[in-house]
């Protein structure tokens, strides 16, 4: 068992042992944002909300996300530096300058949401719908230790909606009803929220059904399959007293058909019941807030039912399972010195997996076997003001521990070439000590300063860190389940492999005065140990050969540790033309390499923005965008990465408030039909349609929508 700074790891034990309830404020301000959640008020974030009930008038400004679409990852293209690896239309995964997958933290009301699917088919922002969703908040730069476990690419929080009380004498009954259409793929949507209170109790209920077709790319292609079937409901309850609040949520998903092109298989079934219980406290003057969650997950993944296969014994059925208990607690209170917070988290997930061939009872895979994977910590964190300056300092301990169960295959008992191998790498992983654990330390220290009344200067620093995930350290045999890295590679992993470190330099300008608001970012940061996969050598031999067998391919990876390095700018800003006319933009640029070798890292997002211009009258708002993207040159040589060529769509929507309670959207989506291709969309893994196999995904072509909002 590999360890690192053990007193770190004494710390943690003995902390959690004793169990010390702590924990922090997470602490942000705003831009081009909504207001965000009472406990941020101080660094720099981006707020998206659904603004449900928010009038045109209060909306200027605002980062806007719409309810009706199937995946909450597409919210995160508002956002200066964040982006979405698309390998399916809900199956979205969060980038954020450069980074994205497990590095990226997303939570939902604090909870980390782990997938069942080893190819994270079913990521955490898919775990929401976003009719429910009260705001998601990305934080801007550095985040602060107390966002999450795992913060090194980024925090992305989600805060959904909870039962309201209102203090009222009788029962108050309030809610939404939504429905949406979009015409390219004819996709409907339906939801309904509900919340129900008297005196101190309130409860909500919520159901959504979302539900579309095959898109069409700009040139008529049909993007095939790009199906979707998504049913989403739950409820909460709350008890809420002075300074007390205790509730209890469940939350229930069903994805059934939804395809993956950019992924070796589709979404045959996503099933999960979420269940939470939190509160809030306050205790001698130190506010308290805790929660404990539990996650089932169960997943089904075929490459026959929603795509051509001709070869019955290459149908394939993965099978993968995921149960993930969680746990925070966290206090704070303000003293002469600032303010300080301390607090304890972690999860406990389990994952398994397994491949069969539902025309061969004999053919067996067992991909992942009893995977533990456990992270927790401790943080503490603190803040104060200094004339003008606001410094915001945290350190957190952390520990990660994984190890795994027995694996093997069917195909090790045929007596051939292929069983040799199979065989071999099987009793290799076996006969290997599994049991790992790493002990790693977080640091962020951020700064903002007012220069002026129209002027401040921001800065960050921080020492980040992520432990291998479990795919990366215990695939054992020529696979793609590589958490959705959709490269076209099988990838082997290592058990050996080495956490990551970053090291992040953050600077950013904010002028504003009552017309005009600029907010440049710039960035760098060194990452050792980097986590990416590799060509296969002479220890690896025999895994080679088998990929080479198996699946044709001639450049299988290995999940390895390089040196990597990430830089670059973004911006958003507005000018408030006059009283009706508005125009803001985004810019984002990332620039992602190795430091090891002459090499580009894989699925980095090119220079892109978005110019609107908006104009509003008192119950009309009227939008048109202009979203662009640079071509994308500078690709993963190791990846066989293709490059992309740059464009440019328009976007106009609508939305006209008919009252206080009937709001109606509308819009049309690329509205000049071009052809293009995001080269975050993955490559076409789907044989018998009108893409090549292996060539860039289209995107969507034009796409009228809409959308009703009745508030009651």
């Amino acid at each position: 068992m590999r360890t690192f700074l053990t007193p770190a790891a004494v710390a943690v034990k003995i902390v959690l042992l004793s169990t010390i309830t702590s924990s922090t404020v997470l602490l942000s301000g705003q831009a081009l944002a909504d207001e965000a959640p009472e406990a941020i008020d101080e660094l720099e974030v981006i707020t998206i909300t659904n603004q449900r009930h928010r009038g045109l008038e209060e909306m200027k400004g605002y980062a806007q996300g719409h309810t009706s679409v199937p995946d909450l990852a597409d919210w995160l293209t508002s956002v200066p530096g964040a982006n979405v690896n698309s390998n399916g239309p809900v199956t979205g995964i969060a980038q954020y300058r450069g980074l994205y997958g497990d590095r990226v933290s997303a939570t939902l009301d604090g909870h980390p949401v782990i997938g069942a699917g080893p190819n994270a088919m079913d990521t955490p922002l898919s775990y929401s719908t976003p009719l429910i969703v009260d705001s998601m908040t990305v934080y801007r730069g550095i985040a602060p230790v107390s966002a999450g476990i795992n913060t090194l690419g980024g925090a992305i929080e989600v805060k959904m909606r909870k039962a309201e009380t209102m203090n009222a004498k009788e029962v108050a009954l309030s809610g939404d009803i939504q429905a949406g259409y979009r015409s390219n793929n004819s996709a409907k949507t339906l939801s309904a929220v509900t919340n129900i209170t008297k005196g101190n109790v309130a409860v909500l209920l919520y159901g959504n059904s979302q539900k579309g077709d095959s898109m069409e790319s700009g040139d008529g292609t049909t993007i095939d399959p790009t199906d979707f079937d998504k049913v989403q409901l739950g409820g909460d309850i709350r008890y809420i007293k002075d300074d007390n609040e205790i509730g209890f949520s469940y939350h229930y998903t069903d994805t059934n058909d939804s395809g993956t092109p950019a992924l070796p298989m589709d979404i045959e079934y996503i099933e999960s019941h979420r269940i939470t219980l939190d509160g809030a406290f306050n205790l001698d003057g130190w506010q308290g807030e805790w929660q404990l969650g539990y996650i089932d997950a169960d997943h089904g993944m075929t490459n026959y039912l929603m795509r051509q296969n001709n070869d019955l014994t290459k149908y394939r059925l993965n099978t993968a399972t995921a149960d993930t208990s969680d746990f925070k607690l966290k206090i704070a209170k303000g003293f002469s010195f600032g303010e300080l917070a301390f607090g304890v988290d972690g999860y406990f997930a389990t994952h398994d997996s397994v491949i069969t061939n539902p025309n061969s009872m004999m053919f067996e895979v067992v991909n992942f076997n009893d995977v533990e994977d456990n992270r927790y910590g401790i943080f503490t964190q603190w803040q104060n003001q200094f004339d003008q300056t606001n410094v915001q300092l945290g350190v957190r301990l952390k520990r990660a521990e994984s190890n795994a169960g027995d694996v093997g295959s069917s195909m090790a008992m045929m007596t051939n070439t292929m069983g040799t191998l199979v065989g071999e790498i099987r009793d290799n992983f076996n006969s290997a000590d599994r049991k790992v654990s790493d002990n790693n330390v977080d640091i962020a220290l951020n700064t903002q300063t007012t220069l002026s009344p129209n002027v401040s200067l921001s800065a960050g620093v921080g020492l980040k860190t992520r432990a291998p995930s479990y795919q990366e350290r215990f695939l054992w045999t020529p696979m793609e389940a590589t958490g959705g890295l959709a490269d076209g590679h099988t990838y082997i992993g290592d058990i050996n492999l080495k956490s990551e470190t970053a090291y992040q330099v953050d600077l950013g300008l904010t002028y504003q005065d009552d017309d005009f608001m600029i907010t440049p970012h710039v960035f760098y940061q060194s990452i050792d140990d980097y986590i990416q996969g590799t060509p296969m050598g002479m220890a690896d031999m025999s895994a080679r050969m088998l990929a080479n067998m198996m699946s044709g391919d001639t450049n299988p990876l290995k999940f390895s540790n390089v040196d990597a390095k990430l830089y670059g700018f973004d911006l958003n800003s507005y000018y408030h033309i006059n009283e009706s006319f508005e125009l803001s933009t985004i810019i984002s640029y990332v620039q992602g390499e190795r430091r090891d070798i002459d090499d580009n890292l894989y699925r980095i997002a090119p220079l892109n923005g978005q110019i609107n211009l908006r104009y509003s009258t008192e119950d009309w708002m009227v939008k048109t965008s202009l979203v662009m993207a640079a071509k994308q040159n500078d690709v993963s040589t190791t990846n066989g990465e293709q490059k992309t060529a740059g464009y440019g769509i328009v976007n106009i929507d609508a939305q006209y408030f008919v009252d206080n309670n009937l709001v109606i959207r509308f819009g049309v989506d690329n509205i000049l039909d071009k052809n293009y291709q995001d080269h975050l969309g993955g490559y076409n893994r789907v044989k018998g349609t009108e893409i090549p196999v292996l060539s860039r995904l289209p995107s969507e072509g034009v796409s009228a929508w809409a959308e009703v909002t009745y508030s009651f």
